[in-house]
């Protein structure tokens, strides 16, 4: 591998806290749930009652935006992932198409698409049985923001015809470990030579009918009558389940003498990157955290920073009884002679869960709290659960020097990730 180093030069979100980086992240230091009751016209039945939806103001933004998409895609994953991107090349200095951009990539963790019911029961038979034939034959009547029109490279594919990006382009689904997986494979591209810079992240929502009973079966997703606000609690003892989030972090990753060149700002530098399977099972991570304790630890080995040397941890904290568990008892192993230990925290308490777009908005937060020196809390942490003794930052804001941290994303079926970030 090429010894070429990669900083970031750029950052966009969309979450339930704003379409800015700087209201996402003042927020989030203030410990602001973006947390509420779900806004869909058939949630009063609905087991699940909240969620962090992004606003219909906000929305109606992003489609303003982006008019034409709007009208012809209509899927809110994949308009999260054009304002995110737009705005991550606008906060790098790349706002308008002028210069050669045919060593520039997209990189994408996205989550699958929308299930529409009305595309299953528009074309069911009188015995209820799913006709194939004349399903065939009137596909221009699928909704247009179906899994059916828009498939898990949608958005990546538009970035790239929208903002001339020629290079490597990436997408990449595997459940919540999706956008930290994208951004690992951007680091790699530009260390490699393969790109001068890659714009990089993850898009999703899954707050919709289908997406909502899905993980009700599951088991996994919050149900508790509890204020929406409170209702995700990771690490804490009362914590019942993941809270589901939606919208779209992005960043550019660039080669360090190409943003010098440009005159570019840099946040801070990718220092290392990893990923391992657990190969345990489908739905729960080991329960002794071998697969993250292994993915972290062979981040560390590729940043080449010990670790005594990270200082801050943006944890996967689903707020599940599962993951908060195995994932303290991971770090553990990994930072367990660590003194002072590294302070950790859960931005899922905060935004919700993003699921395959989960890392794009946590690596944001993570590259601000090297850049600033300053932790977002855990919020709701109020009755912590004796076996997660960590230092959790709970609901108060921390300032602290953040010399490297780690951005971690563990997703279903035993996919983890992890990436470095370092004080550039």
């Amino acid at each position: 591998m090429a010894d070429r180093k990669v900083v970031i030069t750029g950052l966009g979100l969309a979450t339930a806290l704003g379409l800015e980086v700087e209201q996402n992240w003042r927020k989030a230091l203030k410990g602001v749930s973006g947390v509420s009751r779900i806004r869909l016209e058939c949630a009063g039945k609905s087991a699940v009652q909240a969620a962090a939806q992004v606003s219909d103001d906000d929305w109606r933004t992003i489609c303003d935006d982006f008019p034409s998409e709007a009208e012809s895609e209509g899927e809110r994953r994949t308009l999260f992932a054009l304002w995110a991107g737009k705005k991550a090349l606008s906060d790098a200095g790349l706002g308008r198409v002028a210069e050669d951009r045919s060593r520039f990539g997209a990189a994408m963790g996205a989550g699958l698409g929308v299930n529409r019911l009305e595309d299953i029961s528009r074309w069911l038979t009188a015995g209820k049985k799913f006709d194939p034939v004349r399903f065939a034959g009137e596909l221009d009547l699928v909704e247009r923001e179906s899994i059916i029109r828009n498939n898990s490279s949608a958005p990546a594919t538009l970035m790239a015809a929208k903002f001339g990006l020629k290079g490597p382009n990436i997408t990449i689904t595997s459940a919540c470990a999706s956008a930290t997986l994208a951004l690992g494979a951007a680091y790699r591209a530009v260390k490699r030579g393969e790109a001068d810079l890659v714009l990089a992240g993850g898009a999703d929502s899954m707050i919709n009918p289908v997406g909502l009973v899905f993980f009700v079966l599951l088991g996994s997703v919050a149900v508790s009558k509890m204020e929406p606000e409170h209702l995700c609690r990771p690490f804490d003892r009362k914590r019942s389940g993941l809270v589901m989030g939606e919208g779209a972090g992005m960043a550019v990753l660039e080669e360090e003498s190409h943003a010098l060149a440009r005159g570019a700002r840099i946040y801070a530098e990718v220092a290392g990157f990893a990923s391992t399977m657990d190969a345990w099972r489908l739905t729960a991570p080991h329960p002794e955290g071998n697969g993250a304790e292994a993915c972290m630890s062979l981040a560390l080995a590729d940043s080449k920073i010990p670790p005594e040397g990270i200082d801050y941890i943006n944890a996967h904290g689903t707020s599940t009884k599962l993951n908060d568990l195995a994932e303290t008892i991971a770090i553990k192993r990994v930072f367990g002679n660590c003194a002072p230990p590294p302070a950790i925290s859960s931005s899922k308490s905060i935004i919700g869960h993003l699921l395959a777009g989960s890392g794009g908005p946590e690596f944001a937060f993570t590259v601000l709290s090297v850049a600033q020196n300053r932790i977002h809390p855990t919020i709701n942490l109020s009755s912590p659960d004796p076996k997660c003794d960590l230092d959790y930052v709970p609901n108060v804001a921390r300032e602290r020097v953040v010399r490297a941290a780690l951005s971690n994303s563990f997703g279903f079926g035993g996919q983890n990730s992890t990436i470095v970030v370092r004080k550039y």
